[in-house]
Parts: structure tokens; sequence; C-alpha cells
């Protein structure tokens, strides 16, 4: 049986982070869909050419400059950032996010995170599926404190909404998975704030974050050969 966590990672390094360019002018990348591309990450065209991303319109078109030395963009392809993957408790996630990943916010997000502990039932003898797991995610990417409510819709939790559906969609085309019954999202705007004793506020995580939190039932097949 496998392990929830090796799933989810597995999940996604499938996503694809390749995105087709339509037209460019070496400064306006038009995109059919920028996934959780947002303001101030770095993208990188197929070369490895890096660029900062200095303004976005959602699903439609990213503005760039170059990084260093690479030349305007003219490029077939943007790849967008890496997506981190976190899983455990509150505290120890925090512990990680802070101390172990790099330092620099932008790079380490955006990130799935897997709280945990979680719940998973085996499947019976005679049954096609080897284990059903209940999984809390959470999809967070940064925000200013300076963003209207609109910026933060269309820079924080839109973004993040895509990525929602690129993971989804992983599961919904991969035979290994049954097709998703149970899928329920929450937005989580400025999420993490918690109300202490004496109305302190903290935070799960030490970071400005938004987002969408995803509670899911993932039914694995068994497509195992060998009967031993």
């Amino acid at each position: 049986m496998s392990n929830l966590v090796d799933i989810i990672e597995g999940i996604i390094s499938q996503i694809d982070l390749n995105l087709t360019v339509k037209s460019t002018d070496g400064q306006v990348i038009e995109l059919c869909d920028t996934l959780h591309i947002t303001v101030g990450k770095i993208v990188k065209d197929e070369l490895g050419n890096e660029y900062r991303v200095t303004d976005i319109v959602f699903n439609e078109s990213i503005t760039v400059v170059p990084i260093g030395s690479a030349p305007l963009f003219s490029g077939s392809t943007v790849v967008a950032p890496e997506i981190t993957f976190l899983h455990g408790s509150p505290i120890s996630t925090n512990e990680e996010y802070n101390k172990v990943l790099d330092r620099d916010s932008l790079k380490k997000t955006p990130f799935i995170w897997l709280l945990e502990s979680y719940e998973y039932e085996n499947g019976s003898r005679d049954s096609s599926i080897v284990a059903s797991y209940s999984a809390r995610l959470f999809f967070l990417d940064l925000y200013y404190r300076e963003w209207l409510n609109d910026e933060h819709n269309e820079l924080a939790i839109k973004p993040m909404e895509n990525l929602v559906r690129a993971f989804k969609n992983v599961i919904e085309t991969d035979y290994s998975f049954k097709t998703l019954e149970s899928f329920r999202s929450r937005v989580r705007p400025r999420f993490g704030v918690e109300v202490a004793n004496k109305g302190s506020r903290d935070k799960i995580i030490n970071e400005d974050l938004s987002g969408v939190e995803v509670n899911m039932s993932i039914e694995l097949f068994d497509l195992s050969i060998c009967k031993c």
C-alpha cells in the first residue's frame, strides 16, 4: 500500500509547468493559462533564461523583465515556478518552512501542504480499491498587506484556484486513481491567523499567505501484477 505523502508528491510532480506562448513582444507574453504565476515570481523560457513577472492578466498574459543576462523573451514556452510540497502538523510545518527551506519567500512559494495527521482505510480483499485516504490540503502563496481586496483576489486566490484545478486534473487523468467523488474547496484569504489567549493573534505559518483549502477523498486502484 502506498503512503499518502508519496502519493501527493507524485501528483504534484505530474503537474505540467510548461505553458504554451500564443504571442510575445519581448515583454508581454500572451498565454491561454497563467497557472499559479503571479506578480514578483520568476519564470523561465525553454532555454532556462529567467524573467521576473511584473504584471499579470489572469489566464491571459504576463509581463516580464529579463534577469541578469537573459535576452528579451522570445521563447515558445513559459515554465511556471516550481511547487513546494510540505507535510506535517502546523508546528512542524511552520518550523520547516522558516528554518529548512530557502529564506527567500518567493522561491518557496507557492506550496501545497498536506496536513497531518490523516485517515485512511484499506480496501477489502476482493476490492479493486487498495486504499482510500482522507486528505486535507492547503494551496498557498504570498500576499502583500497593501493589496486591495480585488488585487488580493486576482493575485493570490485565483492563481491558487488554478493550481487546485491542475492538481485535480492529474488525478482525473491518471488511471491509478478512482474518479473523484468527494472534493470540497474553501477559499482561505489571509490564511492562518488564529486568536490565542488574551486576544493576541498568532499565525499558523509565519508568513502572509492566502489560498485554497481542499478536503478530498483519494481512492487508489490496485494495479499491481505481482500477488505475493
